[in-house]
């Protein structure tokens, strides 16, 4: 089991390298841009009230302090995005990538189960976003005083803990595709697909009556509600984006387990 997971961590240092210095130079710009915005805390904060109910809702009514600018920009936007690529790609390369590249059969053709390998390939999901969590957490805390962008460890890590979990389930859900299916491409194209409806399904329901009994469908209203960085952890939420994480795993187990390889 060691060895399998040792290759699982190697296939992801690549996307570890190159997003761990994408987040650090990410969360850097928008640390050296906060001041502006701080500057102009009051036109801010009243665009923010002429915006639909759903996007303040993702954005809070105080964009300008340091809670409200990191909601928006690294938990709803492009940190969001990236730790979302990262997950639903390496998810769907667990399995269908090895699968599509041919080197899943000379994987299985040494005395290991399926079963150890699909376990290695969860572990190293989970610990490839974990540690793109911690890169995220400690970026922060580490250039964003330099700028007054500041904010307390305790808020940072329970909202990057959701960021983290959030990206898990949508890499678990590639990874039952892939495992499915056998097809990287399908399973990225179908897991983005998810993630873009339950997007809008959570936009949506926080205006439009008629959806909001469907909201509770998507895990982005697990994840933004009630809003980051406002105070501790949900545990309802946790419950709710690591069971999705669990629940695909045994279904990913269910198939890869039986399903004919040569297919």
């Amino acid at each position: 089991m060691s060895a399998l997971l040792a290759k699982a961590w190697r296939d992801h240092r690549r996307t570890l390298i190159g997003f761990g210095l994408g987040l650090v130079f990410t969360q850097l710009l928008y640390a050296a841009f906060y001041p502006s915005i701080k500057e102009s805390a009051a036109d801010m904060n009243a665009f923010m009230e002429r915006l639909p109910e759903a996007l303040r809702e993702l954005y809070g009514n105080d964009f300008a302090s340091p809670e409200g600018y990191l909601r928006g920009q690294l938990f709803g936007e492009l940190g969001l995005i990236l730790f979302l690529v990262v997950a639903i790609g390496a998810g769907a390369r667990a399995i269908a990538g090895e699968e599509e590249a041919r080197t899943l059969d000379l994987l299985l053709s040494t005395p290991v189960r399926r079963a150890e390998v699909l376990r290695a390939k969860a572990i190293a999901l989970v610990g490839l976003m974990t540690v793109l969590g911690v890169i995220a957490f400690a970026a922060v805390l580490v250039v964003g005083p330099p700028f007054d962008l500041t904010v307390g460890a305790a808020p940072m890590a329970a909202a990057t803990l959701m960021l983290v979990l959030l990206a898990i389930a949508f890499g678990s859900i590639a990874l039952a595709i892939g495992a499915w299916t056998g097809h990287r491409s399908t399973a990225i194209a179908i897991t983005t697909a998810v993630a873009v409806l339950m997007y809008i399904l959570n936009a949506l329901g926080g205006t439009v009556d008629a959806l909001e009994p469907l909201r509770p469908l998507s895990l982005l209203r697990w994840y933004m509600v009630p809003l980051l960085l406002s105070g501790g952890l949900e545990w309802e939420n946790v419950l709710v984006l690591a069971g999705t994480s669990i629940a695909a795993y045994v279904v990913a187990h269910a198939r890869f387990t039986r399903r004919d390889l040569a297919s």
